[in-house]
């Protein structure tokens, strides 16, 4: 809305004196307890801005002594601050500011702006008249749409809140309950007095390059002391057996990856090499088979169905472990109870690796746009991003092969596996902050200070193509976290503080999301209250006007005429309150089925599952006509 005595004229430039004495003319009145106050560069301008307002207006000063105060800056104009302001003056983690996003007055100055063209001509008494009818217009248009405006708003946070408020208790869920109880006595000592330590601020320095590939070569050290590479005899067991199995299905899936990198240019060095990792296989396969017969004599009457190993590239030879061959051999189920509990752990370190792998993506990507600058530091940069997304996309195929083996592995046994096992779609395959700085997941970051980006291929895409994983994605507002972080030990056990760190912050944003969607439930509906017994008011108003025509000496078809105008405006109000009645009837069904939402997972994931099959069911439907109207 557009305050009165809230626009004035500026010299070059936006000077305090000019904001400061427009904030108190348009506050002067007020008295109110609370006060958020929305600027550009709330940063600089609430430095002493309480000091200078009471200077202003000793005797009538608008800030009282025992008022709330918080300054934030708008959401759009967030981005361009440093991380600093963009964790202290954030609309999403301000207590009582609902979802407002702080750009209602910009928006407001746009409709404003074709009238400098006609107004830079007038006198100072015209224009001052013009801006205030358009501003009185544009603010009376504004109070007429309430109706549908508040209503749309409610539906919005009603219908977000059920995920917002489960995917936070599943977060919770596998956090220590400890470290539960300090973070949320650090944000409510926060959110009382800001000058307390900031809980959105990661207080650790973020792990260097240097620091990264250390714990990489430290994991590949862990790996040979475990005794991963397994060497077998005639005496392999069991577990021997299957270990081996799956240690060859990881041999498969790298020699997949190097097939890949081949080409019609590729020179014989690299296909040589191709070449002896495939030979290499194929000699631990044929060796596994020798053992697999021992347990499994079924297995070679499969290896005869299914035909000669020659003709199928090596990385796709059927290793026929107990998860692929099911019910079409007989075989000891000793065998397939092994292999369950080795994909579950294998799944659970794919996740685990994939978690940290995503973080060190994260990494390389921040340090690669602050600081690398020229082709030779982009290419190592690069290089270093690129062997971080093969161990990314090595853990997702090992995942996705460990949970398609532990589906096979239930039915076969009648065992119920691991719910926490979900499916991981691309969409999951992001980090954190993946809004902020992994643009290889879930969204690219719009930096206003480098217009000029390294073009990747995910960049390729008609206008009016979203970019893969960012359709619903405006922000903040609507983030959550993928599930691969809510399930399963997110520290995998390890001391590394950063990305405790991290998940810290990540949990108190996530808490943040919550509340302010609960804030703004309420908020709506006080404003809805408001509203109508704001035209209650005004009706009565023009009501009292009325009356006050009978004693004022005036011509009496003058009175009469002002009268009249006086009912319709009066009828006008009241015909308004009952349409917002009727757009509002059934807010209060829609606020319980929301909290009751939140308050019952299962319902919801069944409610959204029906959606999405819904939505898939419409879409076979277009490309059914579409395919008839081609005929």
């Amino acid at each position: 809305m557009k305050r009165g005595s809230a626009v004035g004229d500026l010299q070059r430039g936006e000077r305090y004196c000019n904001i400061d004495y427009l904030v108190n003319q348009s506050l002067r009145l007020s008295r109110l307890k609370s006060f958020i106050f929305s600027y550009d560069i709330v940063c600089q301008y609430s430095i002493n801005a309480i000091k200078r307002l009471e200077n202003m207006n000793p005797d009538l000063c608008i800030i009282q002594p025992d008022a709330k105060v918080r300054f934030v800056v708008p959401k759009f104009h967030l981005p361009a601050h440093i991380p600093t302001c963009q964790s202290r003056y954030a609309f999403m983690l301000t207590p009582g500011a609902g979802l407002g996003d702080g750009e209602a007055p910009e928006r407001g100055w746009g409709e404003a702006n074709p009238l400098a063209t006609s107004t830079r001509e007038m006198g100072p008494g015209s224009r001052r008249d013009t801006l205030d009818y358009n501003f009185g217009d544009y603010n009376w248009r504004k109070v007429v749409k309430l109706g549908g405006f508040l209503l749309r708003k409610l539906t919005a946070a009603a219908t977000d809140l059920p995920e917002q408020v489960i995917s936070h208790q599943e977060l919770e869920d596998v956090l220590d309950k400890g470290m539960l109880a300090s973070w949320k006595i650090e944000v409510e000592a926060w959110e009382r007095d800001p000058s307390k330590p900031n809980p959105f601020e990661i207080k650790v320095d973020k792990p260097t390059q240097a620091a990264v590939r250390r714990q990489l070569a430290e994991e590949e050290r862990k790996m040979l002391d475990d005794g991963l590479d397994f060497s077998l005899d005639d005496t392999t067991s069991q577990s021997g057996l299957i270990s081996m199995g799956l240690d060859i299905e990881a041999n498969q899936r790298s020699l997949k990856t190097s097939a890949s990198d081949l080409w019609e240019h590729s020179g014989d060095r690299q296909i040589g090499r191709v070449t002896l990792k495939s030979n290499a296989l194929i000699r631990r396969i044929e060796d596994y088979y020798g053992k697999l017969q021992l347990y499994i004599p079924a297995s070679v009457a499969l290896r005869k169905k299914f035909g000669s190993t020659q003709t199928v590239p090596t990385y796709k030879i059927p290793l026929w472990l107990p998860s692929q061959i099911g019910n079409q051999a007989p075989f000891d189920l000793a065998l397939a109870r092994l292999e369950f509990k080795l994909r579950e752990a294998q799944a659970h370190e794919a996740l685990g690796t994939l978690r940290r792998c995503l973080q060190m993506r994260a990494t390389f990507y921040d340090t690669k746009d602050r600081w690398a600058r020229g082709q030779k530091q982009n290419t190592r940069s690069r290089n270093a991003i690129n062997s971080a997304q093969a161990r990314i996309n090595a853990a997702r195929d090992e995942y996705r092969a460990a949970r398609t083996a532990l589906i096979n592995l239930s039915q076969l046994l009648s065992q119920p596996m691991d719910e926490s096992l979900q499916v991981l779609n691309d969409s999951d395959i992001r980090s954190m902050k993946s809004t902020e700085t992994d643009r290889d997941s879930a969204g690219k970051v719009f930096a206003l200070s480098r217009a000029l980006r390294p073009l990747e291929d995910e960049d390729l895409r008609p206008i009016q193509q979203p970019a893969p994983g960012t359709v619903g994605l405006t922000g903040d507002t609507r983030k959550t976290l993928s599930w691969i972080w809510r399930r399963g030990n997110i520290t995998d056990g390890e001391d590394n503080s950063y990305y405790d760190e991290e998940i810290r912050v990540e949990w108190a944003k996530s808490q943040s999301r919550v509340a302010r969607y609960r804030e703004e439930i309420n908020i709506v509906q006080e404003e809805m209250n408001r509203t109508l017994r704001f035209w209650d008011w005004k009706a009565d108003q023009w009501m009292a006007l009325v009356s006050a025509q009978d004693t004022r000496n005036l011509n009496p078809a003058v009175i009469d005429g002002m009268k009249a105008y006086s009912w319709r405006q009066a009828e006008m109000c009241r015909r308004l309150k009952v349409s917002f009645e009727a757009q509002w009837a059934d807010v209060s069904e829609l606020v319980s089925k929301s909290k009751k939402l939140a308050s019952n997972p299962d319902t919801w994931y069944e409610m959204k599952e029906e959606e999405e099959k819904k939505l898939e069911t419409a879409k076979l439907r277009r490309l059914a006509s579409r395919a008839l109207g081609k005929k």
